[in-house]
């Protein structure tokens, strides 16, 4: 079923991913393709992968390729400002991939600024716990109070969350 407009808890159709956490069918690990659609029966999406093979894969399996801006660098301090492609995740360090002019650099959540339209998943908060484990879209990021505005599945609901308190 497509979906005839966006919603924030979900990733848009065209949405670039990279497949990742699959067990019984772990040699699509790593592999990059496009959200084509997402089915609410199911909760699954259906992606097109670069080499054509098309998968129905859980959003816990899927994480979003998106270009984030580096902030907070303290040891290298040159970097903040600068763009890179989040290309993977380490789940045992915490740790997004992000590709910058060709290398690859290991990342805290804390030192990315996620773009606007980017889907993320709300964890760790202790005053509002309900919205943790939640997909929500980056709004804003406000730079003097270090926060997302987030846009949760109601859409009249927005919060203000710190770097660390999402997850792509």
């Amino acid at each position: 079923r497509r979906r005839t407009r966006e919603r924030p808890d979900l990733l848009p159709d065209g949405t670039r991913v990279t497949v990742r956490g699959l067990q019984g069918a772990a040699q699509h690990n790593g592999k990059s393709g496009e959200v084509h659609e997402s089915n609410d029966a199911t909760g699954r999406y259906t992606v097109q992968l670069d080499d054509g093979e098309v998968l129905r894969i859980k959003p816990e399996n899927l994480l979003q390729s998106c270009s984030a801006e580096l902030t907070g660098m303290e040891r290298k301090p040159e970097l903040n400002g600068r763009e890179g492609r989040v290309t993977g995740w380490d789940a045992s360090g915490g740790r997004y991939h992000v590709s910058l002019d060709g290398q690859v650099v290991s990342l805290k959540p804390d030192n990315l600024i996620l773009p606007p339209g980017a889907r993320a998943t709300v964890i760790g908060l202790v005053s509002q716990p309900r919205w943790n484990g939640s997909t929500c879209k980056v709004v804003s990021f406000d730079r003097e109070r270090r926060r997302y505005t987030v846009q949760m599945k109601d859409e009249s609901t927005h919060l203000a969350l710190k770097l660390e308190s999402l997850r792509l």
